[in-house]
């Protein structure tokens, strides 16, 4: 039975990629998820907000550097520089300790330097580039195509500097999530991942504080990944798709197989069952396919792509038919 798949014109020996996560964020890290049967790993997300942070935390800064530009020229490239050497080396040292494919992953907010680290990234042998593109669209004074147009800018410029693949990891918050996808495909994302997450708030009443929310997806979140995979899917989008969020178990993976998904992202379950649970996930996909006698994975990737099917994705909201009028 053949698990393998390609995404991104890679070749994964199955179609389940660990997520960017503290799972990826080193070397050990990463030979684990191989080990445990992953096809590929996206490397644990290089975040600009992260580097200014650690600016922040460096001994010896205060806030008087903000009040001198050479100064805190200075500190920006010297720690900005620190992540980036530390982030290639780690680049280097997977791709020397497991024989699957290493994505790296950029989380960006703005157009910044990540057209230049990009090109670091591909120098230092990543095999793709994963743009978490977190463009929060909460300033009432941004209309919706000025984000999009944000984010086509920079998977454009990003592009320009790299020539190993480009997927882009876009949120649900889009009016036409068909026709943003679109975009980005016919500007050169090879792949596109559904979906980002939102760092979750929550509210607590005793203390009246807001307070961090649910890091992790649930499964429930998968209904919502599994329609647009098969909307886009079933208009035939010329970039490969991968589904994360609120995959949580085989079942879960082969659905988003056979709405059309490429690979499939986990990352909570695993958090939740540990690195191991990955062999589980493949098992149950295996057992599913020796049920329904698949021999590839090919064989039933976006079997789900009748009109009648479509028709049912498209459906937003609930009818029901056979009501009484009486």
């Amino acid at each position: 039975m053949d698990l393998s798949t390609k995404y991104l014109g890679l070749k994964l020996k199955s179609p389940v990629i660990v997520g960017s996560s503290t799972f990826t964020g080193s070397v050990e890290g990463v030979k684990n998820c191989a080990a445990a049967g992953a096809g590929a790993v996206v490397l644990k997300s290089l975040f600009e907000e992260q580097i200014l942070a650690d600016i922040k935390k460096e001994e010896g800064y205060t806030d008087i550097y903000d009040a001198m530009p050479d100064a805190h020229r200075y500190m920006t490239t010297f720690l900005r520089g620190n992540e980036i050497e530390l982030y290639v080396k780690l680049i280097k040292e997977s791709k020397k300790a497991v024989d699957i494919p290493v994505i790296a992953s950029i989380n960006c907010t703005d157009f910044g330097e990540w057209t230049a680290i990009a090109k670091e990234f591909q120098d230092a042998g990543a095999d793709a580039i994963e743009l978490n593109i977190a463009i929060s669209p909460f300033d009432r004074n941004v209309k919706a195509e000025a984000i999009e147009d944000e984010a086509v800018a920079i998977l454009k410029a990003v592009k320009k500097s790299v020539t190993i693949p480009v997927s882009v990891k876009i949120g649900s918050h889009f009016t036409n999530i068909c026709n943003f996808a679109f975009r980005l495909a016919q500007e050169g994302a090879d792949g596109l991942v559904l979906f980002n997450r939102f760092y979750n708030t929550d509210i607590d009443i005793e203390t009246v504080k807001v307070i961090p929310g649910n890091a992790l997806s649930v499964p429930e979140e998968n209904s919502d990944t599994l329609r647009w995979i098969s909307l886009l899917f079933s208009q035939k989008i010329p970039s490969d798709l991968s589904a994360s969020t609120g995959v949580f178990c085989g079942n879960a993976v082969v659905k988003q197989l056979l709405a059309g998904a490429s690979s499939v992202q986990l990352c909570s379950t695993l958090y939740k069952n540990g690195l191991s649970y990955i062999s589980t996930v493949l098992s149950e996909l295996k057992d599913w396919m020796l049920r329904h006698n698949y021999n590839t994975v090919k064989d039933f990737k976006g079997l789900l792509n009748s009109d009648d099917d479509v028709k049912v994705f498209e459906r937003l909201q609930y009818l029901r038919r056979n009501y009484d009028m009486n």
